[in-house]
Parts: structure tokens; sequence; C-alpha cells
């Protein structure tokens, strides 16, 4: 079945951007999709402590850039609905579009209490990123909520424009022994466990919250909230596909997911680069399991026997005019007819480019290498002999 992408990637984070790549350096048609700009929550890291990417910009056009050299489509769309098939449909801001595999790497939303009067609050006091709003709070008090990894790096964040910042834990604290001796360290930040935000004070705009702790409830004055619990997955994104009690996915069939919005990822850089290229590689073994094969042999002479050893797999899913190769024997002729055939083809269908392979001699059978590349990379192969 011919569909638009062999692989769309939903989000465009360091997990969405490793598995666009890992795929389009098999010689797939990806495309990775993304509301605003690629990054994610990257883009708003001003230093990484678990990655040697350097700043969280200087990794993102790192990523973005080693996508878009294997050749990788970023959709400037966001993606509102996935229904799963043999083709799966994607429902965009530009429009529907399909694809034999999707990988959803869309993270997670942002952190909420449920608390009333939040909502009305948020950009007038709340806010879910240190990186863009650290600097409103320069010298003025804030809080954060959470106990995960996240929580502790945005609390680091907000230490170095805060004149105070508590680090309200509403349960055992998550975060790493690194991250635990550096909040220690940092003067400014006192970490309260067992602490639950109850209120929210302020009309218009935050001036305090109400915290409770085993020794009762008691205000906090604080010009900035900022909440890292109840991230919740992009559950029902996915027509049919399960999730966990966070809204984190569990991929099925050829709807694969990775990085935060997986159900039971690790919240770590390191940790969703690594999901990403494993789901790379497994969408690039799903359209292999699904396609035909493709056989290319030696104009002149066919593959020697001892390398005769059936079918070589073809990378992608069905053939289309957007993946074309010539290959000739090397005869002047065929290739001036090969060359030619390829001009017009290129030109009736706007093909952006042609692969082109040749025989070293007419005389001599066909490097295997050249052989393997061609099925890999290539849905279609037009071969030429000359006499």
């Amino acid at each position: 079945m011919s569909t638009d992408w062999d692989v769309a990637v939903v989000g465009a984070g360091i997990a969405g951007l490793t598995a666009a790549r890992v795929a389009a350096d098999r010689g797939l048609r990806v495309v990775a999709y993304d509301r605003l700009t690629p990054g994610g929550q990257l883009v708003n890291l001003t230093a990484l402590h678990d990655h040697p990417g350097g700043t969280g910009p200087e990794l993102v056009s790192a990523l973005t850039a080693a996508a878009e050299a294997a050749g990788v489509r970023i959709g400037y769309a966001e993606v509102t609905r996935v229904h799963p098939g043999s083709a799966v449909r994607l429902e965009t801001g530009d429009g529907e579009v399909t694809a034999g595999v999707v990988v959803v790497a869309a993270g997670l939303g942002p952190g909420r209490l449920g608390l009333p009067a939040e909502e009305a609050l948020v950009g007038r006091g709340i806010s879910t990123c240190a990186g863009c709003d650290g600097p409103l709070f320069r010298g003025r008090a804030v809080a954060v909520v959470g106990e995960d990894e996240w929580t502790a790096e945005e609390a680091l964040e907000l230490a170095g424009w805060a004149s105070a910042v508590t680090v309200l834990v509403p349960g055992p604290p998550r975060w790493s022994p690194e991250r635990a001796e550096r909040l220690a360290a940092a003067g400014t930040v006192e970490v309260l466990t067992g602490a639950a935000v109850t209120a929210l004070r302020g009309e218009g705009v935050l001036s305090g919250v109400v915290v409770r702790t085993a020794d009762g409830e008691r205000d906090l004055p604080v010009a900035g909230l900022f909440p890292f619990v109840d991230r919740r997955g992009p559950e029902g994104l996915v027509d049919g596909l399960a999730a966990d009690e966070h809204g984190r996915l569990v991929g099925a069939g050829n709807v694969l997911v990775a990085g935060d919005a997986r159900a039971g990822a690790e919240q770590s850089l390191a940790a969703a680069e690594a999901d990403g290229r494993a789901a790379g590689e497994a969408a690039v073994a799903a359209l292999a399991a699904t396609a035909g094969s493709l056989r290319i042999v030696d104009p002149t002479y066919g593959l020697p026997p001892e390398d005769d050893a059936g079918p070589v797999e073809a990378a992608g899913s069905t053939a289309t005019w957007t993946d074309v190769a010539l290959f000739t024997n090397s005869k002047p002729n065929a290739t001036e007819l090969l060359r030619g055939l390829g001009q017009r083809l290129q030109a009736h269908w706007e093909l952006p480019e042609l692969g082109f392979a040749a025989k070293e001699s007419a005389s001599v059978a066909a490097d295997k290498d050249t052989i393997d590349w061609l099925s890999q990379r290539f849905k279609m192969v037009l071969v030429a002999v000359g006499d």
C-alpha cells in the first residue's frame, strides 16, 4: 500500500529527532512533526548535566542538522489525531497524511496542580519553564512543586535568578544523588518533603501559595510557582492505544512510542536518545517485515553463484516514483540511453534526485556492495544493457 511517508514521527525532541534520523539513514522517507519548532523542552535548557551536548539549543541544533542531513523533512504542524491501520492516518494542521509506521515522541504535557483559579494565573506567576521565565523573577521568591529529575533541574535553574527557591516535594524525592548534592549546595534552595500546595493566593497575579505539611498549613509568599506534578502523556492521541495511569502510551503494531511519552520510560536525556534510536531501528525492521523483496541482477552476468543468496529485502514499503535509481553495465550506449530516460522521468515526475550506479567495466561482474546499496536505498531501479 502506498503511503505519503514511510515513517512519521510525532514530536521533534531528542527522542523524535533521533528516531527520525536513524530511519532516514536507512533510506526511508521520514517526516518529523512539531507544532512550533524542533527541540521540545530542550530549547529551554541553558545547561545539560546528563548529556555531553552542551546547552539545550546547541544540542537541538546538532540533532536537527543531523536529521535533515539524513533526509528527514521537518513538518511545522500539530498532529491532533493518529488512526492506526496498515497505513496509519495522521490528522495534522496541514491536512491528513499517511505513513507505514508512526513513532509517537510527543513527550509530556505541562505540570498542573488541579487547583481553582490555576489556569487564570498561568503566565501571571505560574510557569512551567524556568529557562523561559526565570529572569522575570530575578531577586524574588519562587516555589517549585514536584519530585522528579526535571523538578530538581528546574529548581537549580531558578536558583540563578530568584532570591529564594522552595522545592515542595509531595512524596519521596526521585532525583539522582548528584542532583540532590547540587540542591543541597545551592544556598538559596530549600527542599520541603511531604509538602503539598492546597490553595493559590493572589488576585490576577500570584502572590503566594498555601502549603500543607505534617505540621499543618501555612502561607508561603512567592511571586512565581513552577508545578511539575501530574505531567500527562499524550493519552487519547492515538485511537485505541493503551496508556498507563500517567497517560503515557504503550506502543502496538506499527505505532511505536519513544521518549517520555512511553509508559515506563526513564526521564533523562540519555535515556530519551537511546529510546529514539531503538524506535528508529524498530521502524526500519517493521517496514522491512511487511515489504516485498527487490531483486537486482548484473545486467550482463547476473550475480556470481557464490553470492546468489536470494532476494535482498527492500528497506522501504512499496515502490514510488520518489526514490528511483539507474543502473547500467557501463557500455556507452547503455549509459546514454539510461541517463536520457532518467532525465525525462525526473522532469516529468519532478523528482528531487536520481540515484545512479554502474559497473566499472562491462566485462566484469557487478560489485555486490553496489547491488545491496541499490536494493536498500531505492524503491525502483531502472536497468539498461547495451550490446
